[in-house]
């Protein structure tokens, strides 16, 4: 190698060092998170017990009718829902409107022989009072008078008692509800004793479900509850707690609910919750709160840096969550930004 080869050789190493070492002296730019947080606030939170149930019906009417006859139409099938008031089904009733009309009739006649009695007893009431007739002569017309007043209403009373039988040839639902079943058809002799119509009534109804021992303290008879059937939340109010707890130790509850645009039926699930205690949370959006290896926790901003807050959950509700945890009033809770973000990560609030 000649020494002019030598010399280029040592220079081209010489600066190849120079140019590694100034790589490595180079510093990177530490990256920055852009992020959105809302400062924590701690409130008076409740804390609510939910489970599953169902709904019952309160009231289950049997329908038999009040007079005896045949059947001669039918108003409702099973599966109907019927109003309180409509018919039913109608019993055969020319009998019973002949006795009305007797009744009547003879209640007119009733009526116009009183109408002339009464003249007769003015007349003579009159007389008696100037002493122009003797007291015998009074009385005997005043006691025909008094005879007839009385056999009228007699007479109005049997007309109401022919008037209400013959209405109760047709037979109407006592109930706003629905038909279970129908025990007679057409061409049937139905009495008071026979069972017509099995019907059940929509409003209200019960929501049952069942507390654990630990909790039934927390609810007491005539609290309210929110009842949640189909994606419609009732208010409902306490009306049952079984006395004893059942095998696993759960208690029975029974809270009635409103239902009077007949939406909810008998054996609809749901669920429902009420209140067994207060904590003081943080309400944050649902998205803030995250989860790692079993450890949910919040991003939280110290030092313009973001910092894991270990946090426990303790309620949701419409996209937010309570949480209570190592958190401060006023800690700047990062909600948005959250993606990439790690321990000790340098954050800027937008």
């Amino acid at each position: 190698m000649t020494p002019r080869s030598a010399l280029s050789l040592v220079l081209f190493w010489f600066l190849l060092i120079a140019c590694e070492r100034k790589e490595e002296n180079r510093t990177v730019g530490e990256r920055v998170f852009e992020v959105r947080t809302v400062e924590a606030r701690f409130v008076d939170h409740p804390i609510n017990y939910t489970t599953s149930g169902y709904l019952e019906a309160v009231h289950r009417v049997e329908v038999r009718p009040e007079v005896s006859g045949r059947v001669v139409d039918l108003f409702a099938e099973e599966g109907d829902r019927v109003r309180k008031g409509s018919p039913l089904f109608k019993i055969e009733d020319s009998t019973y409107r002949k006795a009305y009309e007797e009744a009547l009739w003879s209640l007119r006649e009733a009526e116009k022989d009183l109408q002339n009695v009464r003249a007769v007893y003015e007349r003579r009431k009159t007389l008696y009072e100037k002493d122009l007739i003797s007291r015998e002569e009074f009385e005997e017309v005043s006691t025909r008078f008094e005879t007839l007043m009385a056999r009228v209403k007699r007479l109005k009373a049997l007309l109401e008692r022919r008037r209400i039988d013959l209405e109760r040839t047709l037979v109407r639902s006592p109930v706003d509800g629905v038909v279970i079943s129908r025990g007679v058809d057409l061409g049937d002799y139905v009495t008071p004793q026979t069972k017509a119509y099995d019907l059940l009534r929509l409003d209200p109804l019960r929501f049952v479900f069942r507390v654990p021992q630990e909790l039934v303290g927390h609810i007491m008879l005539g609290d309210k509850v929110s009842v949640k059937v189909g994606g419609i939340r009732l208010r409902a109010k306490v009306v049952y707690i079984s006395p004893t707890a059942d095998e696993a130790r759960m208690f029975t509850v029974k809270a009635r609910v409103s239902n009077k645009d007949r939406s909810l039926k008998p054996k609809m699930y749901g669920e429902v919750s009420f209140e067994t205690g207060r904590v003081r949370a943080v309400i944050v959006p649902e998205q803030a709160v995250r989860v790692s290896q079993r450890q949910t926790f919040l991003w939280v901003v110290r030092d313009s840096r973001a910092v894991k807050v270990p946090v426990q959950v303790v309620a949701h509700e419409e996209g937010r969550s309570a949480v209570t945890g190592d958190l401060k009033e006023g800690d700047r809770i990062i909600v948005e930004g959250i993606m990439f973000l790690y321990e000790g990560a340098r954050v800027v609030e937008r």
